[in-house]
């Protein structure tokens, strides 16, 4: 038992330090807060007037038989429910206008601190993830904030003022009213305590309902191939199931202490109206008073009706703010030095020093490598199918962290320098190139719109790319699809090719660039490479070996390590492994 207290107590300071965490977001919308607060003052006041109106109303003009003098307070009545719906609308786009404000700037820090995030971060955590806490979670901090904190005001006024006019009409009559407050406290701690549970137990199931459909979304046509339908479907249906009990444990409680609150509330107004009638009775009491009073208890007791509604808010915006405070928290793997070195005019040398990567713990992917390229040097890496081929470009962008040894450009170790100055005189083009969606012509030079239309031109004629392009309606302003969805592979590569001749790069990178086209696009590829490969130092990552077979050195990984090196007819002669690859590759073919 005494366990479970102080997970409770946890949690309430966790939460505590979440919302505190939280309204610094509000701190540079203070102005705009304290305004907000402000109406709700004047907004509850106005609203706590119209009983003692009421109150006036029947204890005056009524009880005197005056019609004439019910003019004036009906007039001031009606302009309190003015002044209320001004204020209302007023302190609306007040807050609504800080929450969209806070949810800018969260979403531009989320955006920033996803972007600055390794490789490493995108293998583990999938894009629909990242998209539901810049776009879902940061709408629930939204509602926090205008909804939530809003309420929490407004309620703490509405309890003050009420309570403080209810005792002071009568204070007799005001304790007899709130009499019932203590049961209605030990009812909405009883029903806070067990929501809690369900509320975490919810959000565990409801993520391993979202996790589910997602990956049977993604997989329905190898669900379809295999006839997996049935299974799958019963699979998540029991998932779905799992999620009906919780829901339906939420209505169960929420049943019992909504009626139960409505019940406590009548209760209290049954206990003034007898009460009250007594004294109105034996003429110790006006009737206003007594009807003043039945309408202060249900303005008091009506915030603790609508708890459901605030602790859903509460608990959701605690989860969305947890979600987004361990992303923003994450320390960046990969990060530039302080005071870096600048690069000047990259020639266009690099070097691998004793390498070792690994992606999780020490499971090798690179193992002591050792190579160097030389300006303006052509170089291909090939190997069997995991050797680490790959790796070798992720570890020279810096994509991931380096565990040992040493990557160097034109001498100088690339983590001394700044990535986005060495990047941008680097070019890569992977197997699958991304597009985005929007004109050919944004997609070459990347929206920067200093690149000119003929310079783009030019590198397409270059690239073998201009011929498809002309053809295709509207020429280099065709609106691509998103990624590039409406061209095909071959011309999607040929688009990269061009795209990064057109930066002029020291050095190209080519990661399995031609592993996915049909051999008529292949020829074209290759005259476009021939172009856009002279003057330039490349590292080009191959599978196909009849691609590099003209490079200047290849070299051969296995395992992580430098099995081999050479040219074509070098490593033809030593009857090695890359003898053996290429005997593999052309006996397949034929």
């Amino acid at each position: 038992m005494q366990g479970n207290n102080n997970l409770s107590l946890d949690e309430k300071s966790f939460d505590v330090l979440l919302t505190k965490r939280l309204l610094r977001y509000a701190k540079p919308y203070w102005k705009d807060l304290s305004i907000a607060a402000a109406l709700l003052l004047l907004i509850t006041v106005g609203e706590q007037i119209q009983p003692l109106l009421i109150k006036s109303i029947i204890d005056g003009p009524v009880s005197h038989g005056d019609p004439k003098g019910i003019l004036p307070l009906a007039g001031l009545f009606m302009a309190t429910l003015v002044w209320v719906f001004a204020l209302q609308t007023w302190q609306t786009i007040q807050t609504k206008g800080m929450g969209q404000n806070i949810m800018l700037d969260m979403r531009d820090e989320l955006y920033t601190k996803i972007h600055a995030q390794p490789l490493r971060y995108f293998d583990k955590n999938p894009v629909g993830a990242l998209m539901t806490r810049v776009i879902y979670d940061v709408e629930t901090l939204n509602q926090f904030f205008t909804a939530g904190v809003s309420a929490v005001f407004q309620d703490f006024f509405t309890l003050i003022v009420a309570g403080v006019i209810l005792v002071h009409m009568d204070w007799r009559l005001g304790l007899v009213a709130l009499s019932l407050l203590p049961f209605l406290g030990w009812a909405t701690a009883l029903y806070r305590i067990r929501a809690r549970k369900l509320f975490k137990e919810s959000r565990v199931i409801a993520a391993s309902l979202n996790s589910a459909l997602s990956e049977n979304l993604s997989g329905v046509s190898t669900i379809q191939l295999f006839g997996r339908e049935k299974k799958n479907a019963q699979k998540f249906d029991g998932i779905n199931r799992s999620n009906l009990e919780i829901l339906l444990k939420q209505v169960t409680i929420n049943a019992f202490f909504f009626p139960l609150a409505e019940i406590l509330s009548a209760i209290a107004v049954g206990l003034a109206l007898v009460y009250g009638g007594y004294r109105v009775v034996n003429g110790s009491l006006d009737v206003g008073v007594v009807v003043a009073t039945t309408l202060y208890i249900q303005r008091f007791f009506e915030p603790l009706r609508d708890l459901s509604d605030k602790f859903s808010i509460l608990q959701s915006t605690m989860a969305s703010s947890e979600r987004i405070f361990a992303l923003l928290d994450r320390k960046e793997e990969v990060v530039d030095p302080p005071n870096p070195v600048s690069l000047g005019t990259l020639k266009g040398e690099i070097e691998f020093k004793d390498v070792w990567f690994a992606y999780e713990d020490e499971r090798w992917v690179l193992q002591g490598l050792n190579f160097k390229i030389s300006p303006g040097e052509r170089v291909a890496v090939v190997g069997p199918t995991g050797a680490g081929k790959t790796s070798l470009t992720n570890v020279l962008y810096r994509f991931y962290p380096l565990q040992k040894g040493q990557v160097l450009l034109d001498g100088i170790p690339i983590e001394t320098l700044r990535r986005d100055e060495f990047r941008k005189k680097m070019s890569l083009v992977p197997q699958d190139p991304f597009l985005f969606s929007g004109s050919i012509l944004e997609n070459l030079r990347l929206s920067d719109a200093r690149i000119p239309r003929e310079r783009v031109e030019w590198a397409c004629r270059q690239t073998q790319a201009h011929h498809f392009i002309s053809a295709l309606p509207g020429s280099y302003d065709f609106e691509l699809r998103e990624a590039g969805a409406n061209l095909s592979t071959g011309q999607k590569q040929l688009l990269a090719f061009a795209r990064a001749l057109i930066f002029d790069p020291a050095v190209l990178v080519l990661d399995e660039a031609t592993a996915s086209v049909d051999t008529q696009t292949e020829r074209e590829i290759q005259d476009a490479l021939e172009v856009l490969l002279r003057g330039r130092s490349s590292l080009t990552v191959a599978h196909r070996l009849s691609t590099v077979m003209n490079s200047d050195r290849i070299l051969v990984i296995k395992d992580g390590t430098l099995a081999e090196q050479g040219s074509h007819e070098t490593l033809m002669k030593l009857n090695g492994i890359y003898r053996g690859l290429i005997e593999l590759q052309f006996k397949a073919v034929a």
